[in-house]
């Protein structure tokens, strides 16, 4: 059996690539719900047909912005669905491949997450129409974006401050990301998943 610690994309990719190759996987995950709280952009470069729908996604410049914590749940049933175990609410074993990635406590969030030199990112979720001057729609510059999903709401993120819409921001998040903003995507969690769980099956075969 092989155990992971988080059920992010990260955790949630890496488990999706062991079961693939006829390994046994427990995710471990701390919070009481896939994909709650969000704290990552919901935005990707390249995904699947099938989860264009399942994730509100809509096609931009820049690549997919959709619903991430939906992206996540879809994740989870796959991993379940191939054999693998979730268990919420619960420590990882001192043995599991640590995909926590780059958070620190929070509500909801109470362990830290492993990854150095990140930056604080701030998001917001607001309709077309109050998109604060500072954003320029379906737009990526060196410290903000903001794209809109299929479900016509518009995600905005900005390193730094969170600035203010007229009518206010329908939901805040925030979260530690990498500081250049081309990397904040769901595909770079997807491959560093991946890679660790092929360094560990490098290992693993080493010594057998």
């Amino acid at each position: 059996m092989i155990n992971i610690a988080g059920a992010g994309v990260r955790g949630l990719s890496c488990a999706l690539y062991l079961l693939n190759q006829g390994y046994n996987v427990t995710i471990y995950e701390i919070r009481q719900e896939i994909g709650n709280p969000t704290r990552s952009p919901g935005i990707i470069k390249q995904l699947s047909q099938d989860f264009v729908a399942k994730t509100v996604a809509k096609k931009s410049s820049y690549g997919w912005a959709f619903r991430r914590e939906w992206f996540e749940k879809e994740l989870a049933k796959q991993v379940v669905d191939s054999g693998g175990k979730i268990l919420l609410k619960q420590k990882s074993p001192p043995d599991s491949i640590n995909c926590t990635g780059g958070k620190t406590t929070s509500p909801g969030w109470p362990l830290q997450g492993t990854q150095l030199e990140l930056a604080t990112w701030s998001g917001g979720i607001t309709i077309k129409k109050d998109i604060p001057k500072e954003f320029k729609l379906d737009n990526m510059s060196e410290d903000r974006f903001a794209f809109e999903r299929g479900d016509g709401l518009v995600e905005c993120w900005i390193r730094g401050n969170l600035p203010r819409p007229t009518q206010g921001w329908l939901e805040i998040m925030q979260g530690e990301h990498p500081f250049n903003p081309e990397e904040v995507s769901a595909d770079k969690a997807i491959t560093e998943g991946e890679d660790l769980a092929k360094n560990l099956i490098h290992s693993l075969r080493e010594v057998s």
